[in-house]
């Protein structure tokens, strides 16, 4: 193949091809290869009964030895039409031509003149040398530049050995006895030695026998046992192995060569089909191909394990020849019957990108089940970006928002959701299709924040294959997140909670604590009512602890509650005398006691119902309806007694206080007005809010009933900064409506809802207050249940070290959804959590610093790519003693600072990239050899194989690249013929 090195190479110069003759039509024919699986076909009249075929170093030069013409042809490969610039006295009948000789000379074997021509690269010069009894054979060192020939003399079976190596002078040594010896030739690219392969008789073995140039063409060693016939010899590009074809015993024999002494060890025998007829070997050495003629096979043979891979039916009726195209992924095969140019397809190999925009930086990819679109986490953007693989065609990114940026995506089973995590913003982004069902390519997405621990920063996600969990690393904070995405409910029941009319709720920070204000009928002016107070135990346990009484804290009906930051201070709106009760406590582990009430002069309150307290616990906004107004009143409580500041107009003409409140950030304030006063055939009701920034006298309308869902809305908290849940308690009278937590997603106003969804609740319970924890779980009390509604994400944070010494990067979750691996860049190890029962932290010592994690498809294993090691770690799941082990770890060249990997959908092949490089690397599962390498970006990141077994395409985020890159990790397939009347086994590069 011309423009490359090989046996007739040499500096690449110009675009690859392949060049042989076409005994039928006396031509020479070129397939042009620069569209590898296409062709180029391209012939010139030669003469006679062109036999074989050369090309010069430079590739400017084809040579053809014309048998019946008794000439050798030079052609100018240079020129379009390929024309022939001469056509020279060879001999009776030249049979053979080598070219990449020294000084650019060419050496012609003439069959029936027992002898030999050494030509110029014009073909001029000619100097006739006399060798054994019918040369039919040639061979030298490839690379250009050879200073032997090797001849085999098929009558005399001797092998004579010509020394080119100063130009115009050439000289013969006498000739060498191989018994048997047949055209089989190969010369290693050192020059030194020659390996030669004799037939045997009948079903006997054959043998190849090695020579020393060096020593004028001296046998070295015993020959070597192989097959029978042998019909084909080749040897590796490290001269490190050989492999010949034996047509009589159906097998390929693949040796060990020792390049410095030439010494071939016993060789293995593999099975190859009926009647093998020619081999060659892949660029990178790994493999060999071998091509059946009665059967028309082709195998690929592995020549480290040896293991043999046959490809799917005929590649020809009668193949005689087979070639490996210039970087591998291509191989090419002559078929003497149809007079065709077969390409297969013999290694995986890029297919396209898919651009995920400009400045994009994608580091992780997501493929849906069904194959059909994926998604690609843009870590410069706040966008996922959409792709369809096998279009190669991008779809409309789906924003996240401000301050979401992604760095890794999953997609559950079941395709009804996917996630992407968000590092900046400690958060899970959990993506939904807007109308319900399925997440297609290019249908509406809803994105839902889910809030994990402050400061989590979780880096990989997985879904677990059941979808219930959706499993994080969480950097900042050491632990394995377990998080249902869907949106997790329980009750607190009515004899945990022990409140005869729960109105209000508030949640300390760490989200263990739940107090519950008991509104208890108390009488208008008299004191009553309880807060009672619950400790969480576990996920969905609570129980209840000594309540705060009606004479601790001076409370009369009391609603809405506000708790500080710290936890060392509780308000307490008394709905019935129009005070709010303010109890202290030193430390979280003291006792409340009462510290002030607060109230308003000359004016007083009615009815506080509402309450939100800024972070430092200073500031406190009280609703109230005196005057038949809407107002909220603020207090400053820093001092005893507290300071009024000022009112805030909700709503004029409304005998009914609002609910409160306060975004984390105490910017913004909200209230929401039922207006349940008001027929209410239809639903009725209004969200306002406030910059308190902008001290403006009254509140502004972020939602309504007639175009949100809030029917009747009570109370309400704020999520985060941009998210308000809204308790909507609909109607449970004619007309009945139900009752629901309103989601209200502001837009960057956040005086304004972008979009909203709703949850169920029970309206025969009749839903009232609320309080939000910060990973985004509601607790609702239930005025008539007695009960509290927790609607959760269910995040459930699992500590696998401590954030100074552990930082969890990656997660892979194991084909039975039994364990989470994450891996843990600073301790170096992999933590196994248990997805079942107490969640169990199994951490096992890996590599330095590892990075990417996978597990496999079929079996309890996962796969770490250990970064600066160089190495990758294999792990059982549960291993031999009923517990997650180490089983190995792979180290090899290749693997330079790998970073991600994957597997397969069928197991077997594992996909790792590295640091900084543009090439994928794919190895065997089972024994970790890297089987191929595939250059398919600028520096890969993240990988994700197709999810089904029967397509066997990997998508990879190419982080310089801004694109996804595709590949094709098909090893052997049929491309298609061309019509080329090509003699392979005389082919050249």
């Amino acid at each position: 193949m011309s423009g490359h090195n090989d046996e007739n190479g040499g500096t690449p110069v110009g675009p690859p091809r392949l060049v042989a003759p076409d005994w039928g039509a006396d031509a020479l024919v070129v397939a042009g290869l620069a569209v590898p699986d296409r062709p180029e076909i391209r012939a010139t009249p030669v003469e006679d009964n062109p036999r074989a075929v050369a090309v010069s170093p430079d590739g400017t030069r084809a040579y053809s030895a014309n048998h019946d013409a008794g000439t050798l042809s030079v052609v100018d490969l240079e020129s379009q039409d390929l024309p022939v610039l001469r056509s020279v006295p060879a001999g009776k009948n030249p049979c053979a031509v080598v070219a990449g000789l020294a000084g650019e000379q060419v050496c012609v074997a003439d069959w029936a003149g027992d002898r030999v021509t050494v030509f110029d690269k014009e073909g001029l010069s000619p100097v006739p040398l006399p060798v054994g009894a019918g040369p039919c054979a040639l061979a030298a060192a490839p690379g250009g530049q050879a200073g032997r020939v090797c001849v085999v003399n098929g009558t005399d079976a001797t092998v004579s050995v010509v020394d080119v190596s100063t130009p115009g002078s050439p000289s013969v040594a006498a000739p060498v006895p191989v018994p048997g010896a047949t055209g089989a030739i190969a010369v290693a690219r050192s020059g030194r030695f020659a390996y030669v392969a004799s037939r045997g008789e009948g079903t006997a073995d054959g043998w190849v026998t090695v020579l020393d140039l060096d020593a004028d063409g001296r046998v070295v060693g015993a020959p070597v046992p192989v097959g029978a016939e042998p019909r084909a010899l080749a040897l590796g590009p490290g001269d490190d192995r050989l492999c010949v074809a034996n047509y009589g015993s159906a097998t390929v024999s693949v040796a060990i060569v020792d390049p410095d002494t030439g010494r071939v060890e016993s060789p293995t025998a593999v099975a190859a089909g009926p009647h093998p007829v020619a081999v060659d070997f892949t660029p990178d050495g790994a493999s060999v191909l071998v091509v059946g003629q009665t059967s028309g096979a082709l195998t690929a043979v592995r020549v480290d394990t040896p293991a043999a891979v046959h490809l799917d039916g005929p590649v020809g009726a009668v193949p005689a020849g087979v070639v490996c195209g210039p970087e591998g992924a291509f191989a090419y095969v002559g078929d003497q019957a149809t007079g065709a140019l077969v390409t297969v397809r013999t290694a995986p190999r890029r297919t396209g990108e898919v651009p995920t925009g400009t400045g994009s930086k994608p580091v992780n990819v997501a493929v849906s089940p069904d194959g059909a679109w994926a998604y690609a986490a843009d870590s410069l953007s706040d966008k996922v970006a959409v792709l369809d693989p096998g279009t190669l065609q991008p779809g409309t990114p789906i924003p996240l928002d401000a301050p979401h940026q992604p760095w890794d995506v999953a997609i559950a089973a079941d395709r009804t959701f996917a996630c992407a995590t968000s590092p900046g913003s400690s958060s899970l982004l959990v993506l939904t299709p807007t109308g319900g069902g399925e997440l297609t390519f290019d249908g509406a997405v809803t994105v839902t924040p889910i809030a994990l621990a402050p400061g989590a920063s979780p880096y990989g996600v997985a879904i677990t294959p059941d979808g219930r969990y959706a499993v994080t690393a969480d950097s900042g904070t050491a632990t394995v997140s377990l998080v249902d995405p869907k949106g997790g409910r329980y009750t607190i029941d009515a004899e945990t909670v022990d409140c005869q009319q729960p109105t209000g709720a508030a949640l300390s920070r760490d989200g263990k604590t739940l107090y519950v204000a008991d509104f208890a009928s108390t009488l208008e002016g008299q004191t009553g009512g309880k807060i009672a107070v619950l400790s969480r135990t576990g996920p969905g346990r609570w129980q209840r602890l000594d309540p705060i009484d009606a004479t601790t804290g001076q409370l009369s009906g009391p609603h809405e509650l506000a708790l500080s930051a710290d936890g060392l201070r509780l308000c307490v709106a008394n709905y019935q005398n129009g005070t709010v009760s303010v109890l202290q406590r030193a430390t979280v582990n003291d006792a409340w006691t009462f510290h002030m009430a607060v109230t308003k002069s000359p004016t007083a309150m009615k009815h506080p119902y509402g309450l939100a307290l800024t972070p430092d616990g200073l500031t406190l906004y009280v609703s109230n309806a005196a005057g038949q107004r809407a107002t909220v009143e603020v207090f400053d409580i820093s001092t005893k007694p507290a300071q009024f500041r000022r009112t805030i107009t909700v709503e004029s003409n409304n005998p009914i206080p609002p609910g409160l409140a306060l975004s984390p950030d105490g910017q913004y304030l909200y209230a929401a007005v039922s207006k349940v006063w008001m027929g209410d055939d239809n639903p009725l009701g209004t969200v306002y809010g406030t910059d308190l920034n902008k001290n403006e006298p009254s509140m502004t309308v972020v939602a309504t009933a007639l175009s949100q869902p809030v029917d009747r809305p009570n109370g309400l908290a704020c999520r985060d900064d941009r998210t308000l849940y809204v308790v909507s308690q609909g109607r449970k009278d004619t007309p009945i409506r139900d009752a629901c937590l309103a989601v209200l997603t502001l837009d960057t106003t956040r005086l304004a809802v972008r979009e909203s969804k709703t949850l169920p609740l029970d309206k025969n319970d009749v839903p009232y207050s609320i309080a939000a924890a910060g990973d985004g779980t509601a607790y609702v009390a239930d005025f008539a249940g007695k009960t509290v509604t927790v609607l959760t994400s269910g995040v459930t944070p699992v500590p696998v070290g401590s954030p100074e010494s552990s930082r969890p990067w990656d997660v892979a979750v194991t084909y039975d959804g039994g364990y989470a691996c994450a891996s843990d860049r600073e301790s170096n190890s992999v933590h196994c959590v248990r997805l079942t029962g107490d969640h169990e932290v199994t951490s096992l010592t890996v590599g330095r610093d590892p990075m990417g994690v996978a597990c496999a498809p079929r079996d309890a294993r996962a796969f770490v790519a250990n970064h600066k090691d160089n190495s990758v770690t294999v792990i059982a799941l549960p291993g031999a003693s009923g517990v997650p082990e180490v089983v190995t770890t792979w180290c090899h060249p290749l693997f330079a600072g790998p970073e991600s990997v994957s597997v397969s959908a069928d197991g077997t092949l594992l996909f790792v990239t590295c640091e900084n490089n543009g090439a994928l690397l794919m190895l065997d599962t089972t024994t970790g050899t890297p089987l191929f390498t595939v250059p398919a970006g600028r520096a890969l990141a993240g990988s994700a194989p197709d999810p089904r077994p029967t397509t066997p395409r990997v998508c990879l985020a190419d982080a310089e690249g801004a694109v996804v890159a595709v590949v094709d990790t098909t090893a052997l397939g049929l491309v298609g013929p061309a019509p080329a009347a090509f003699d392979l086994r005389q082919a050249r590069r």
